[in-house]
């Protein structure tokens, strides 16, 4: 599509900047929202103001969670084009800066949203079941760090109690513990009843099951984490986007550097495909077969 104009947004959690520019990079205006839907009605006749036509402007914010929520539901509702970019990325994209304000911010996602108007991926509403799993999921890795600090609370009582008498507060721990390790599991109950009923993931929620290493967990944060496989155009950005995709560091004859995987990755579900790579290595065969010839070339692969 060819845009007329570029709105950057930078958002915060009260208010919102936005910058507006025109097909030539040029800016046109710069003015603060209320980050409400009253504000980003307002944005919109800002935006008409100069001339621009909405269905034909790229409206661009940094991803930002909760904060741009209100935005990314307005512009299914009120029907304007939102790209939502990694904040890092933007970064990157500058180069070399100097001073930064609310202002200067919202003109430079505008820029982003000129330069790279080609690459950018428009919001799009998220399947309602597919959202409700990420929010289980959310609360999932809640009780399992709730979990994992009682159980060591219990392992230093019995320390005590072994050396100065019953502590009062065992008993407390090991049902709290007990209540807790209920909650996970109808979680997980939940949420593999909400994938199998729902029919768009339910094949691929079983497929991904059918890999050696991957289990319930692994396979709804998969299936959530690329929108059912339609996020990603290729396994490579996928794997990208996980970190364990191998990059070289060679430049001339003095830079040799050992290929290696970035450090800019999505670090939760790179440990999820870890422990899934380690399990598959223990009951796979080949994999394991594959494993060991890789450490007998010298290979630095993780331990088990």
């Amino acid at each position: 599509m060819n845009y007329s104009h570029f709105v950057g947004i930078d958002v915060s959690k009260l208010t919102f900047d936005a910058s507006i520019l025109d097909c030539e990079e040029n800016e046109l205006g710069h003015r603060k929202f209320k980050n409400s839907s009253s504000g980003i009605q307002e944005m919109l006749y800002w935006a008409m103001s100069f001339q621009a036509d909405i269905s034909s402007t790229l409206f661009c914010a940094e991803n930002m969670g909760c904060y741009v929520h209100q935005l990314s539901m307005a512009s299914i509702e009120k029907k304007f084009e939102l790209a939502l970019a990694c904040p890092l990325s933007i970064k990157k994209s500058l180069g070399l800066q100097r001073g930064k304000n609310d202002r200067i911010d919202a003109r430079r996602i505008a820029e982003y949203a000129y330069v790279h108007q080609r690459q950018l991926t428009t919001f799009r509403l998220p399947d309602d079941d597919l959202v409700k799993v990420r929010d289980m999921l959310n609360l999932r890795g809640v009780f399992v760090k709730y979990k994992v600090s009682i159980t060591k609370l219990i392992e230093t009582a019995e320390y005590h109690y072994t050396k100065a008498g019953e502590s009062p507060c065992l008993s407390n721990l090991k049902a709290e513990l007990e209540e807790v390790g209920a909650k996970i599991k109808n979680i997980e109950k939940e949420i593999s009843d909400i994938m199998s009923a729902n029919v768009s993931v339910s094949a691929n929620y079983s497929l991904i099951q059918s890999i050696v290493g991957i289990g319930q967990i692994n396979a709804a944060t998969i299936i959530v984490m690329t929108e059912n496989f339609t996020k990603f155009e290729n396994p490579r950005k996928f794997a990208c986007y996980c970190g364990v995709a191998p990059f070289e560091h060679t430049s001339g004859t003095s830079i040799r550097g050992k290929t290696r995987t970035s450090k800019l990755a999505a670090k939760d579900l790179k440990v999820l495909l870890t422990r899934a790579a380690i399990t598959a290595m223990v009951h796979d065969p080949q994999i394991k077969t594959y494993y060991a010839r890789k450490v007998a070339e010298g290979e630095p692969l993780f331990k088990h």
